[in-house]
């Protein structure tokens, strides 16, 4: 569901003004300088945040990303949220049980084993190493996380719900109920 920034914010103020009993332009968060539009990342991050660390919602915001691999390294995609990839499931070509490590040191302990497949991030890549005897692989790995959009003049959202409790969320902020800042 894309919705145009214009409408996020327009919608945003609506709401606040009409739950909050005050007028959302005399709000310290809108000023002339942009403010509300920079709400927008940090409500989407908040929401986004929340949802992934709930079971119920996570589904809400998860993408599944296919990487090209070459010679075990594949570039991380935009918006995926990194403090989530240990969630994240990862599949390559050939349907590989395939684990994630948060450290380069978990993979060189010596505790790993030739038929499983690891992740591990260094830098903005993914380094894959695949099950023997398929290392170095050079393939697609499929990624699926949960990711923010990206916010242009318009954002894609994967639904209604997701795009409205983001909206919410700027309302509140609006009314000074929350500080997007602060989480």
């Amino acid at each position: 569901m894309t919705i145009t920034v214009a409408e996020i914010l327009a919608r945003a103020r609506t709401l606040a003004t009409q739950s909050g009993g005050a007028d959302a332009n005399a709000s310290a968060q809108i000023d002339a300088k942009g403010g509300m539009f920079a709400l927008i990342p940090h409500a989407i991050l908040s929401v986004y945040r929340a949802k992934a660390n709930d079971l119920k919602f996570i589904r809400d915001i998860t993408v599944k990303h296919t990487v090209a691999v070459t010679s075990g390294t594949g570039a991380i995609p935009t918006g995926v949220m990194r403090e989530f990839l240990r969630q994240a499931d990862f599949a390559d070509d050939d349907g590989s049980l395939i684990t994630y490590f948060d450290f380069a040191s978990d993979y060189n302990s010596g505790q790993t084993f030739t038929q499983l497949g690891y992740v591990l991030v260094i830098g903005d890549n993914f380094d894959y190493t695949a099950p023997s005897p398929n290392d170095p692989y050079t393939g697609d790995l499929f990624v699926t996380v949960p990711t923010v959009p990206t916010v242009t003049t318009s954002v894609t959202f994967p639904s209604t719900q997701v795009s409205d409790d983001v909206i919410v969320w700027i309302s509140l902020a609006i009314q000074g109920k929350i500080n997007l800042l602060e989480m």
